[in-house]
C-alpha cells in the first residue's frame, strides 16, 4: 500500500502569501492525503485567507502564538497520526507542482532514505526570480554548484558543512517516525539547519537537484537581520549538534566519518559560521573540565573502539609528496572550487582556438590561391600540423600564414582570399 503524505503549512501574519502557498499544494501533480493548515495567531487577514479553503480539503487550526518551530512539530504530532511522510512549507513560500511526484519517488527508490529535499529557486515579493546577480540569489547557485549537475559531487554532510545549501525547512519531506523524533528546536534562524545536519550525519538525506522549490524574499523574512544574531545562532546551534551527537559518534564509525567531512567543510564555510569564535567556545568548554576530567576523556578513546587510532591520520600527504613542490595540506572546497573552476576555463579556452585553428583551416583549404601553391609546389609549411596544443597550433598556422612568400604575392595581385588570410593571422 502506497505511504500516505501530509502537508503542514504554518503561518503567521502572511495573509499576502499564502494562498498561494495553499494552491501550490492543491495543484501537486500527486495531491497530498491530509493537508493542515496551523495559524500561529496572526493579527492579519490569514485566518479569512485560510478559510476559503476548506472545501477544498484543507484542514485548520488557529492557535494562540507559539512559535515557528513549535508549531511545525505540533502540526508533526497531528499528521504523523495516518501520515507516513510529511511535507512542509512555510507560508511565503510555493511548490512546483512535480514537487511531491519526484520526491515520492526518490523514496521508494531509496527506502533507507529519512529526509528528501530539492533544488529551489528564489523569488521576490510579487513571485517574480530574483536576479541571477541578486547577491542572495548568486549565493544559491554558488553553493548548489559545488553538488554539480547531478547532485552528487560532493556528499550531503560536507555540503552542509559548506552552507545550508537547502535553506529553508520548506524543502523538507520527511518520514513522520523521523520528525517525531526529531523535533525542531526553538531557534529563531537555524531549525531547519540543525535538521538538516542531524539527517545528514546520520546517512539518510538526499538532495534532488531538480528545482521544485520557490523560496521568497521579502522584507520580514527571518534572514533579513544584523550579522551578530545570526552568527551567536549558529555557533549555539554547532554547539548543540556536537552535545547530541556525542554518543552516536562514539558509537558508530560511519556516523564519525561524515561528521569528520561535516566539521572540515564547516571551517570553509560560505555562511554565517565562524569557525575561529567557535574553538573559542570549544576552548571555554575545554577549561569547565579539570586536568584530570580532560585526561580521562582522551584516554576514553580506546583502540578496541576506534578503528581511527590504529594508523596515523595524514600520513598518505608525506608518502604521495612528489619531492619537488611545496607540501600541501590537503585541498578543502574552496581549493578544489577553484581548481574546477580554472580546468573549466582551460577547457573553454580551448575550445575556442579549437574553433578559430578549424576555421582557419577551412579557408585555407577554400582558398583557390592556395590550391594553385601546393599545385606548384609552394609553402608546403601552410598545411602542416605543428604544435602540442591547440594554443600552440594555432599560433604555428597564424605564423605560417604571415611568412608565406605566396600568400603575400596573392594579396599584391588581388587575390581576396590572400589577403583576408593574412589579415586573420595579424599581419596587414
Amino acid at each position: 500500500m502506497e505511504a500516505k503524505l501530509g502537508v503542514i503549512i504554518p503561518c503567521y501574519n502572511h495573509a499576502k502569501y499564502v494562498g498561494a502557498a495553499i494552491e501550490s499544494v492543491l495543484g501537486q501533480t500527486r495531491p497530498p492525503d491530509r493537508f493542515l493548515v496551523i495559524d500561529d495567531g496572526s493579527k492579519d487577514d490569514s485566518v479569512a485567507v485560510i478559510e476559503k479553503y476548506r472545501a477544498q480539503g484543507v484542514e485548520l487550526i488557529v492557535q494562540e502564538n507559539a512559535g515557528a518551530h513549535e508549531t511545525i512539530n505540533r502540526g508533526i504530532r497531528e499528521l504523523s497520526r495516518d501520515c507516513q511522510w510529511i511535507s512542509i512549507l512555510n507560508s511565503d513560500d510555493v511548490y512546483e507542482p512535480g514537487r511531491f511526484e519526484a520526491c515520492l519517488s526518490e523514496i521508494s527508490k531509496e527506502p533507507a532514505l529519512s529526509v528528501v529535499c530539492t533544488g529551489l529557486r528564489m523569488i521576490d515579493p510579487e513571485g517574480e526570480p530574483l536576479p541571477e546577480g541578486e547577491p542572495r540569489a548568486k549565493w544559491l547557485r554558488a553553493v548548489w554548484s559545488a553538488g554539480g549537475e547531478s547532485g552528487e559531487d560532493i556528499a550531503p554532510p560536507e555540503w552542509l558543512g559548506l552552507a545550508n545549501f537547502l535553506v529553508t525547512s520548506s524543502n523538507i519531506v520527511a518520514r513522520a517516525e523521523y520528525l517525531l523524533a526529531n523535533p525542531f528546536r526553538p531557534y529563531r534562524f537555524n531549525h531547519d539547519y540543525f535538521f538538516l545536519a542531524g539527517a545528514a550525519l546520520r546517512g539518510g538525506l538526499k538532495a534532488i537537484p531538480d528545482v521544485l522549490l520557490q523560496y521568497r524574499v521579502h522584507p520580514t523574512n527571518n534572514i533579513n537581520s544584523a550579522p551578530a544574531p545570526l552568527l551567536r545562532e549558529m555557533l549555539r546551534m554547532h554547539v548543540d549538534l556536537y552535545a547530541h551527537f556525542a554518543k552516536e559518534l562514539r558509537e558508530d564509525e560511519a556516523a564519525r566519518h561524515r561528521f569528520y567531512e561535516f566539521a572540515a567543510a564547516s571551517w570553509r564555510s560560505v555562511s554565517s559560521f565562524h569557525a575561529g569564535l567557535f574553538q573559542v567556545l570549544l576552548a571555554e568548554l575545554a577549561s569547565a573540565k579539570s586536568e584530570a576530567e580532560r585526561e580521562a576523556l582522551v584516554e576514553s578513546l580506546t583502540d578496541e573502539a576506534f578503528a581511527e587510532l590504529h594508523d596515523y591520520p595524514n600520513k598518505a600527504l608525506v608518502n604521495e609528496w612528489d619531492g619537488r613542490t611545496p607540501l600541501q595540506s590537503g585541498e578543502g572546497l574552496n581549493e578544489k572550487y577553484q581548481i574546477l573552476r580554472e580546468e573549466k576555463r582551460a577547457l573553454e579556452g580551448d575550445r575556442r582556438v579549437l574553433r578559430e585553428l578549424t576555421t582557419l583551416r577551412r579557408d585555407l583549404l577554400r582558398s583557390k590561391w592556395v590550391g594553385l601553391g601546393q599545385a606548384l609546389g609552394q609553402d608546403k609549411r601552410l598545411s602542416a600540423d605543428e604544435g602540442k596544443t591547440p594554443e600552440e597550433k594555432l599560433e604555428n598556422q597564424k605564423t605560417a600564414i604571415r611568412d608565406s612568400f605566396w600568400l603575400t604575392l596573392g594579396a599584391s595581385l588581388g587575390s581576396k582570399s590572400a589577403k583576408a588570410l593574412l589579415e586573420v593571422a595579424g599581419r596587414e
